[in-house]
């Protein structure tokens, strides 16, 4: 029989993907009568990385989840959603295994996504150069890879500096959610002094002779600030805080010193709000709340792989019925179908 789709729902606000390609889906498999295996609700394989993330994240708009063939099961809306990580892949050219949901109250989908864009935030600072540069905790960084149990972390800054800060840590060390960074006030007897050349060498202390790092002023500022309490013979030593933390030695002909008690001030990145989908409806759909998990299919055959499930609690919209399925969608808009596909669920799992 075919089945028609009616034009209940008009997106706004929201572009579709292209599919992404890579890794399997890995669940619990049963068997169909013919032998092949048919894709199960039930608990992902352990984590190949023993590291696994929990928290109410804010993913993209459109992120694609992908399953084993890279085609695109469900996206993201840019609402909050319950989002569980791990599996975490080797280089930036893997992807995350994701869950959308902590057990009750969710549409639960199981796939993958682009470590890129996963919302990733330092809980504590992150070692680039040990004794001298950090990540600052509580913002956000970049996943690059993953290796027994510890993430591998990038912090681009495009001002006041410019340049790219690596460091890993322990699973523990990082958050699906932001935290609230911490505030700085220099000692009261620092000096400032202001970074206004290309590029700055920072050592060890006063008395080494090869830098442990060099740091690079973006073209966009006129000069990046720093303050010092201390200083030896030709070195000052300075500290800075922001995204990222440095403390360490520079000569000082290559500051130009403020005078004393004065400051300057420093350009703050812009952010821009997310923005998330909304949705209007020509006739009021009919809401339920499964008592039990209900599986979600892309297309409404009972030969179709389960792309997860629709949690007990979860408040969930019943768009359309044909032939004895749903077509569904969480009213919390936090996952959605891909562009061109709907969420399927049976009609009597749904005690419909």
């Amino acid at each position: 029989m075919r089945l028609r789709r009616r034009s209940w729902i008009h997106w706004l606000g929201i572009t579709a993907l292209p599919a992404l390609a890579s890794l399997a889906l890995l669940g619990v498999f049963t068997r169909r009568g013919d032998g092949t295996a048919l894709a199960q609700p039930g608990p992902p394989q352990a984590p190949t990385a023993q590291c696994s993330l929990r928290g109410q994240s804010v993913m993209p708009v459109n992120a694609a989840i992908v399953d084993l063939r890279g085609n695109a099961i469900a996206r993201f809306s840019g609402a909050p959603t319950p989002l569980v990580a791990s599996d975490f892949p080797s280089d930036a050219q893997g992807k995350v295994r994701i869950e959308t949901g902590f057990g009750a109250g969710s549409f639960r989908i199981r796939g993958f996504v682009d470590p890129a864009q996963l919302p990733l935030f330092a809980v504590t600072n992150v070692t680039v150069t040990p004794g001298h540069v950090w990540i600052a905790s509580n913002h956000a960084v970049t996943l690059i890879g993953a290796a027994s149990g510890r993430l591998r972390v990038e912090k681009k800054l495009s001002a006041p500096l410019l340049q790219t800060f690596r460091g890993a840590g322990e699973c523990s060390a990082f958050s699906l959610e932001p935290g609230t960074p911490a505030g700085f006030a220099p000692a009261g007897d620092a000096r400032g002094y202001a970074l206004k050349r290309e590029a700055l060498d920072l050592y060890a202390d006063a008395a080494a002779e090869v830098p442990v790092t060099t740091l690079h002023r973006a073209p966009s500022v006129d000069a990046v600030l720093f303050f010092s309490s201390e200083q030896r013979g030709s070195f000052v030593h300075l500290e800075y805080h922001g995204d990222v933390l440095i403390d360490g030695w520079a000569k000082a002909n290559a500051l130009s010193a403020l005078p004393a008690g004065e400051t300057m001030d420093q350009l703050v990145p812009a952010t821009s709000p997310r923005s998330t989908s909304q949705m209007t409806f020509q006739t009021q759909p009919k809401l339920l709340r499964p008592s039990r998990d209900v599986a979600l299919r892309r297309a409404a055959k009972e030969a179709e792989p389960t792309i997860g499930v629709i949690e007990p609690g979860a408040e969930t919209y019943v768009i359309d019925q044909v032939a004895g399925w749903a077509s569904v969608l969480p009213k919390s808009m936090n996952v959605l179908p891909p562009a061109d596909g709907q969420f399927w669920a049976k009609s009597s799992d749904l005690g419909l």
